[in-house]
């Protein structure tokens, strides 16, 4: 195959996958289930050399056509940050033509599933945006192996075409299709009426009077993401206007703000409180802080917060695009979530839906309601099988009224379907080695 037809199918699928992260049509998500075929199709009979550029070539324009986004963040740092995440990609055509790696669709999906489980989740950089796993909309599959799981189906089934095993392929194809046609949103059972408010101004006393305008009695209320400005541990004159606000609309307020550990050092965690109508009732510290802003210091577990209504999760923002704080706070009782969130205005719609379909696969991994509130959107209501029941138009200041309502199951995720993201790390690591040492031998001898 000449190169010039490779670099046309690397372009046809990123063009194909940008379209599958459209932020104003969520049907195209079903592009997740073909847009990566071009792109094996391309690797198809490669060297190590050429799979590593045309990786790093698919990764690189995918990026620049899906976050185009970060370019509002960053500026002119944007494209060095495309370049830093398709490295993953490149590194990966490299490795899928390794010896007694290339012909097996088994082990090059294992490969690729590693190499997203350790960009997602445990590289400095740790970004688990634009996978094949969450481009595609939350299935039952999702409750089963989570979105790493989805991502070595949709990659193996690509692989199999790829190399023209048709029927296996399209059988894999078909199934993810049947099930993302069949996801029903789920009717609340037991409901908690829930209070989110969108308001980008950080200034707890707008929020306050937000609040106050609620036109029905909530049992929750939820503000963004370092909404209270500053530590209600050192302000305490907070206490009084929430206790105020909880005495008239709500049981519980859960709201992002800051915990000051040393301020002559500016030590300080970005911290997501509960208040009760007897003061503080747990509080969560953000253990995925974001990467290149001042974000506060790392937290370092994730436990649900008890409160009168049973335990409940409170994670904040970027927690929620990674896979295991929700995951650990389910695991430790959490029966429903209420989020803080931050996306502002300047970052874009397209920046907020892609992250708010970040939370529907967290809903879905888990079985259970999420409620979110965001300065700028997306706030929204998603139910346990990852369907956005309810939400605020975007830039938009107001308040979303919804119902949730605690779910006390374990899905498969949660019992080890989780495991397949670093199970398959693991065997990428040992297929390296293996090829490492194959590669060693040949070299000593020649003729074997």
């Amino acid at each position: 195959m000449k190169i010039w037809y490779r670099i046309l199918l690397i372009i046809l699928s990123a063009g194909l996958i940008t379209l599958t992260f459209d932020s104003h049509n969520s049907a195209l998500s079903i592009l997740a289930l073909f847009a990566w075929i071009p792109f094996f199709i391309a690797l198809n009979g490669v060297s190590f050399r050429t799979g590593f550029r045309l990786g790093l070539l698919q990764g690189f324009l995918m990026f620049a056509g899906t976050l185009t986004w970060l370019y509002e963040i960053f500026g002119t740092l944007a494209p060095v940050l495309w370049l830093i995440l398709a490295i993953f990609f490149g590194l990966f055509g490299a490795l899928s033509t390794l010896f007694q790696i290339r012909d097996s669709p088994f082990l090059i999906a294992v490969i690729w599933t590693g190499l997203e489980y350790y960009r997602g989740e445990l590289f400095y950089l740790s970004f688990p945006w634009i996978t094949p796993g969450t481009g595609l909309d939350p299935t039952a599959l999702t409750s089963i192996v989570g979105v790493y799981g989805v991502s070595f189906l949709i990659v193996l089934a690509s692989i199999l075409v790829a190399k023209k095993r048709y029927y296996s392929g399209a059988l894999i194809i078909t199934g993810m299709l049947l099930l993302s046609l069949d996801s029903e949103k789920v009717t609340p059972k037991k409901t908690h009426i829930v209070g989110l408010v969108q308001n980008e101004s950080m200034n707890f006393d707008n929020y306050l009077i937000e609040s106050q305008e609620l036109k029905d009695v909530v049992d929750f209320i939820v503000w963004p993401e370092l909404a209270i400005n500053f530590d209600p541990n050192h302000q305490t004159f907070a206490f009084g206007k929430i206790d105020a606000l909880l005495n008239t609309n709500a049981s519980l307020l859960v709201s992002g703000g800051q915990t000051w550990h040393d301020l002559e050092n500016e030590i300080w965690s970005n911290t997501a409180y509960t208040f009760g109508r007897e003061g503080i009732l747990g509080s969560h510290f953000k253990n995925h802080p974001v990467h290149l802003f001042n974000d506060g210091e790392k937290g370092t577990t994730a436990k649900a917060i008890k409160t009168p209504f049973g335990k409940i999760g409170t994670p904040i923002c970027f927690d929620c695009d990674h896979q295991d704080i929700i995951r650990k706070m389910t695991a430790d009782g959490a029966k429903f979530f209420l989020i803080p969130s931050m996306d502002k205005k300047q970052w874009t719609a397209r920046q907020h839906r892609q992250h708010g379909q970040l939370f529907r696969q967290r809903a879905a991994e888990n079985g259970r309601w999420l409620a979110i509130a965001s300065t700028s959107g997306l706030t929204q209501i998603i139910d346990p099988n990852g369907n956005s029941h309810k939400t605020h138009p975007l830039m938009e200041d107001g308040i979303l009224v919804g119902e949730i309502a605690p779910q006390r199951h374990w899905t498969l995720f949660q019992r080890g379907g989780w495991l397949l993201g670093p199970l398959s790390l693991l065997g990428t690591i040992g297929l390296i080695l293996k090829s490492l040492t194959h590669y060693r031998r040949s070299k000593k001898n020649p003729a074997a």
